[in-house]
């Protein structure tokens, strides 16, 4: 039994064990070493087999590198729920870097949702969990975010200071994309402020980055800018000379060239590029080169105008049909990761209430378990005192039968004396029964006497105290009816006549007349033992 009660709490703990195994583990912290290469962390997390089943640390550890490695893929979406599983653990257990990483995954969530304002919220919490002296690239992109929402919402000298912040990490940590995406910030803020001086120095900074990465886009983006600083410093000249340069690096991009000749007045080019741009594979790049060339057209060729509207149109109304379908596919996600949050929850409920079941099912079979132990303990050790008991009464009863033998006289006199204590005992206890205050309410004269039902009970349960009385009267004469054994047992308990009579539904001369029969057929010995005081003996006389 104790093996059955150790294998069910065996079970139990096993049933309750908390987080992940060895394997998971060891995938979880090499994936941690690998957060720079998101495809590699994808390809560890991948790795575990049941996810779900990871519990605390582990399970807040995979929601947040699977999380961090979406974003550095550009594919972070709309959905939270998994996020918030860090969040809700690292804000309990582990405040400080991965808490921050958390605020800060969950900012980027809410920008793809459209709310800035909560993303400026936990951006800000994130930068609050972060420790003061510790300058980590979480600081960066937090201060980033924070500098890119406050320049959505034109709060430029907030912007600001978030973008000085990033500039901290940079001179620190020498990173060719941080330093850019630093460069080109303050840049735009500088602009927005009118410091162009300040604007041209971090313009220069970024696009000698660009060219170090190589990369088309950023390059001519920062030419872009230097061509609009060109302009509002009043310098035509070099913004024709970053014009150019830019025309130079879209290459086939023909609308983005139309539309810097438009920006310079030169509507043949212009409509020359747009007309090109009208052949793009993109339906939103036909729609607007359309709607370029309708602009240019409208007061000096209205003929053609009206050919470029009736296009426009037509794309527009394509153009507006799509995004209606990408907003209904977007509806359709919203409500399937709804869903499947409701789903889920709905199983987390469940899987605690099959739990709590099975903790109480185990608990309660323990608790039979041991129950039932515990009294088969108890029936074992009441035999064993039983069986020691016989065997020491057997012993005693051996030896008082050899002294017998010697002395027949003096032992006699002893079993009458051990008689005379056993009847007494029993003698008590049946004085402490309900019947005894019956009896005593009947001798009083305020009680009622036995009914027929209760006579019957009342004659089984004292015949059954008596056991060994009544199978000495059974042996001595063999054809004694209960009613006589009753007689003799309350005429041993010494109750007069009159409230026996009472007692067993009959007269007083019947009684006597019972005795007076009982007398012959008992021995002189056993018909004193039950009629032994003064009262019984004068009703005998009597008779």
């Amino acid at each position: 039994m104790k093996h059955v009660i150790l294998i069910f709490f065996c079970l139990l703990f096993c049933s309750c064990r908390q987080g992940g195994g060895k394997n998971d583990w060891a995938l979880l912290h090499e994936a941690s070493l690998h957060t720079a290469q998101p495809d590699s962390v994808m390809d560890l997390l991948g790795q575990i087999a049941r996810p779900d089943c990871l519990q605390g640390k582990a399970r807040a550890d995979y929601a947040l590198l699977y999380t961090e490695a979406l974003n550095k893929q550009g594919r972070i979406g709309t959905n939270d729920s998994l996020i918030k599983i860090a969040l809700g653990y690292y804000s309990k257990q582990a405040p400080g870097i991965p808490l921050a990483k958390s605020y800060f995954l969950l900012g980027r969530i809410y920008q793809q949702q459209g709310n800035d304002t909560l993303a400026l919220k936990v951006n800000l919490q994130a930068l609050a969990a972060l420790p003061s002296q510790t300058q980590d690239r979480t600081r960066m992109l937090v201060n980033y975010d924070l500098g890119y929402l406050y320049h959505k919402t034109d709060c430029y000298s907030q912007a600001l200071l978030h973008y000085r912040e990033m500039q901290k990490y940079v001179d620190t940590h020498s990173d060719t994309l941080d330093c850019y995406i630093t460069a080109y910030s303050l840049g735009d803020i500088f602009m927005l402020l009118n410091r162009y001086d300040s604007a041209y120095h971090y313009y220069q900074e970024a696009i000698s980055f660009a060219r170090q990465l190589e990369n088309k886009s950023y390059e001519r983006y920062i030419i872009r800018q230097l061509c609009l600083h060109a302009r509002l410093t009043g310098n035509r000249q070099q913004a024709k000379v970053y014009l150019q340069e830019i025309v130079d690096t879209y290459g086939n991009d023909f609308y983005n060239k139309a539309v810097l000749f438009k920006e310079e007045g030169n509507v043949d080019s212009a409509s020359f590029y747009f007309l090109k741009a009208t052949k793009d594979p993109q339906i939103i790049t036909r729609t607007m080169a359309f709607y370029n060339l309708l602009q240019l057209h409208r007061k000096e060729h209205p003929a053609l105008a009206f050919v470029y509207v009736d296009s426009f149109h037509i794309y527009k109304d394509s153009l507006y049909a799509l995004r209606q379908t990408d907003k209904i596919g977007r509806l359709t996600e919203q409500y399937l990761q709804q869903m499947s949050r409701q789903k889920a929850e709905a199983n987390r409920r469940e899987n605690t209430i099959y739990l709590c079941v099975g903790v109480f099912i185990t608990l309660l079979l323990c608790g039979i378990g041991i129950f039932l132990f515990i009294k088969r303990r108890e029936r074992r050790y009441l035999l064993l005192e039983k069986q020691l008991v016989t065997d020491r009464l057997a012993a005693i009863k051996e030896y008082v039968a050899e002294q017998n033998r010697r002395n027949p006289e003096a032992w006699k006199t002893m079993r009458q004396e051990i008689a005379a204590i056993e009847t007494q005992t029993l003698i008590g206890q049946f004085q402490e029964t309900v019947w005894q205050k019956r009896i005593n309410a009947i001798q009083k004269g305020n009680g009622k006497p036995f009914s027929k039902k209760e006579q019957a009970v009342f004659q089984k349960e004292i015949l059954a105290l008596f056991d060994e009385l009544v199978k000495r009267l059974q042996a001595e004469h063999p054809q004694i009816t209960k009613d006589d054994l009753l007689f003799c047992l309350l005429s041993l308990m010494n109750y007069p006549t009159s409230l026996i009579a009472a007692c067993i539904g009959c007269k007083e001369n019947t009684l006597r007349t019972r005795k007076h029969r009982l007398k012959e057929k008992l021995s002189k010995e056993t018909f004193g033992l039950f009629f032994h005081s003064s009262i019984n003996q004068q009703d005998t006389e009597e008779v």
